[in-house]
């Protein structure tokens, strides 16, 4: 199991204002492009605030079905003392459908930790007091039903599976109101830098459109709407 998370050493709030200054089609194009055509979350996972975004390098976090009333073998508490600044929590519960994993407390700690947000393929719970924190997450739904004696970490820093994505720790992980797209972290400023200039080429689109310009020319201009 990792105990500690590294990063290559980048400008990542800079990044992520960047990023959220975009929106996830633009980059999604930007990915197909390059022929990875599947690096969307399934349309399942969704925000819990849409007017929220999230914008970080991937903080990997795997468990499955565990009823072990141990405390002294729950991960958890390790997992949020190694979360480190600009992060975006990715966690993988394996299928499981009958957990809350992550609650007010993971948000809180997460928080204070410089997490910026968090992407769970599963269940979350206290989510009236997430919402208030103004935590931004992204999650299939909600359950009641505490951890223990149901479900526990059983690593983190690793491969995990996101919504059919597989996402590698450091992988860069953009969420707005459309879904989450996942950016391998070998290309994140290509992507970036990309994803930019379609927007670019987007804006020209609609202020030719609002000019009232033909669609067809359009099309033949830009090869694409």
């Amino acid at each position: 199991m990792s105990t500690r998370f590294t990063m290559q050493d980048l400008d990542w709030p800079a990044i992520a204002e960047r990023f959220k200054r975009l929106y996830t089609p633009a980059v999604n194009d930007v990915l197909d492009g390059y022929g990875l055509r599947h690096q969307y979350a399934h349309h399942d996972i969704r925000p819990l605030d849409h007017t929220q975004m999230i914008a970080g390098p991937a903080f990997t976090i795997v468990g499955t079905n565990n009823a072990t009333m141990d405390l002294t073998k729950r991960v958890g508490p390790r997992v949020i003392d190694s979360f480190v600044p600009h992060v975006v929590a990715a966690y993988d519960t394996m299928g499981n459908e009958d957990t809350g994993v992550w609650g007010e407390l993971w948000s809180n700690g997460a928080a204070k930790r410089g997490c910026v947000g968090a992407v769970v393929d599963g269940a979350i719970r206290d989510t009236a007091f997430i919402r208030r924190q103004r935590f931004p997450i992204f999650y299939k739904f909600t359950c009641p039903a505490d951890a223990v004696g149901r479900f526990n970490i059983v690593d983190f820093g690793c491969g995990v599976n996101i919504g059919g994505v597989r996402v590698n720790p450091g992988d860069y992980i953009f969420g707005d109101e459309d879904g989450v797209v996942f950016v391998p972290s070998e290309i994140t400023l290509e992507v970036l830098e990309k994803a930019e200039e379609v927007s670019r080429k987007e804006d020209k689109i609609r202020d030719a459109i609002d000019g009232r310009t033909s669609l067809a020319d359009l099309y033949t201009t830009f090869g694409k709407f």
